[in-house]
């Protein structure tokens, strides 16, 4: 077992003080939305040498930005070892396990965060493993250049993802019943509204009657991001109040609150943004403390606000979709989304508290005060602590773990069992065959 000193992401979306209390830092007002944890290229984490190569009393948890290395939580200086990706480079098959080196190849296939939003991340999607790998073949023949903001594919992996709600989370998921979208469109029209806004908000319905969902909802999609009214309109439906329908409206259908407040709050923060019309037609979600979502690729969503713990295949491939001042690119959008109303995949654990989606990427299992459980690993893992004071116990290896601490355990450690008070988060993949002693 090595502790890990990780990178913390301050993008403008984040909350101030979320990841700071479970690090053990003063928020200073700075956004933090992110802490990584694992080796992906653009912020992998560092081993660390001084206290993390004894078995108590690291002092190391977390930096800020993408390439600093200070120490956030004490003033001492910490001595810091390899990044995550030289570390398994030295020993790819011991750290990783055959059966995962196999499958994926010499790399993490993970990245575990820790993610706070105060307000919505862009709408976006995720490719499949066969158009990732076209794309980013595609593009590293034609352009843009990796770094360029138009750039699609940064890799050649897919994206899918799953979200554990540390705190109520409000999320947006697939797309909601097509009568659903439609009468939450209708609503609109018995607002004061501008020809040209009519117009377009006209076309938006006639779209939506098209012969099947998939047909209807990528019309629509097209529409709104595409059409030079659709910042207009926003912003005279923004202007006016909305009449409140009855209870069980079928505009309601499909979402934890009614769309006309979900419209609100995203105007405000992305003011005649047409996402903010997309954002209409997809189902809303309302996570508790403890549930789970996953974010399987095709499906079009958006993180709206709240703290929880995030794992996905180590990718950064996103197509955007509005609420963004990043690059949207329509037609590839539209061709890797999926355009039929599905409802959103809410995950159970089994009997040891594993989260698996449909991907063999990864797998997450989340243990609130464990009493010497053993940890689930079916190759490499990460361990995170958010809370209280857990230890973890190999063969001749103790580690305690504090708040905001981690550990990187290889595969070919003996079998690690987490006794103490606290909440464990353990990030591995979602390979099938366990270890032999897991």
């Amino acid at each position: 077992m090595r502790r890990l000193h990780n990178t913390v992401k301050n993008f403008d979306w984040g909350t101030p003080d979320a990841i700071p209390a479970i690090l053990g830092t003063v928020p200073d007002g700075t956004p933090c939305a992110e802490l990584w944890l694992g080796a992906h290229p653009l912020s992998p984490s560092r081993l660390e040498l001084s206290a993390a190569q004894g078995t108590h009393g690291a002092v190391g948890y977390g930096h800020v930005g993408s390439s600093s290395s200070v120490d956030v939580r004490t003033s001492g200086r910490l001595d810091l070892g390899p990044n995550l990706i030289e570390y398994i480079a030295g020993d790819p098959e011991g750290l990783l396990g055959r059966d995962s080196l196999e499958v994926f190849g010499p790399r993490l296939p993970f990245l575990l965060k820790v993610l706070s939003a105060e307000k919505a991340l862009s709408i976006q999607v995720h490719p499949t493993p066969e158009q990732a790998a076209a794309g980013f073949t595609r593009e590293e023949e034609t352009g843009p250049d990796l770094d360029a903001p138009d750039r699609n594919y940064k890799d050649a992996s897919a994206k899918p993802e799953l979200i554990y709600a540390l705190t109520e989370f409000h999320a947006l998921s697939g797309f909601r019943p097509r009568k659903a979208v439609r009468a939450t469109f209708e609503r609109f029209l018995s607002l004061s509204l501008s020809a040209s806004s009519l117009d377009l908000l006209g076309e938006i319905l006639a779209s939506l009657k098209a012969l099947s969902d998939a047909k209807a909802f990528a019309r629509t999609v097209e529409l709104i991001l595409g059409d030079d009214r659709a910042p207009g309109l926003v912003a005279e439906i923004a202007s006016q109040d909305f009449a409140t329908p009855p209870r069980g409206h079928a505009s309601q259908l499909g979402t934890a609150v009614d769309p006309m407040q979900t419209f609100v709050e995203l105007v405000t923060d992305y003011p005649d943004d047409p996402g903010v019309l997309v954002a209409l037609m997809l189902c809303r979600v309302h996570l508790q403390p403890g549930e789970a979502l996953a974010m399987e690729s095709g499906i079009l969503h958006a993180y709206l606000g709240g703290t929880g713990i995030e794992i996905m295949a180590s990718s950064d491939n996103v197509l955007r979709g509005g609420l963004t001042s990043k690059h949207v690119d329509i037609p590839e959008l539209t061709r890797i989304a999926t355009f039929t109303a599905a409802p959103p995949q809410l995950l159970e654990p089994d009997r040891d508290g594993v989260l698996t989606g449909a991907t063999e990427d990864f797998a997450l299992q989340a243990l609130r005060c464990p009493r010497l459980k053993r940890i689930d690993r079916r190759g490499a893992a990460i361990v995170l602590c958010t809370s209280g004071t857990i230890t973890l116990t190999s063969v001749g290896n103790s580690t305690t773990l504090t708040r905001g601490q981690s550990v990187f355990v290889g595969a070919n450690e003996p079998a690690v069992t987490a006794d103490g008070h606290g909440d464990l988060f353990v990030a591995t993949t979602g390979l099938d065959r366990a270890l032999p002693f897991a």
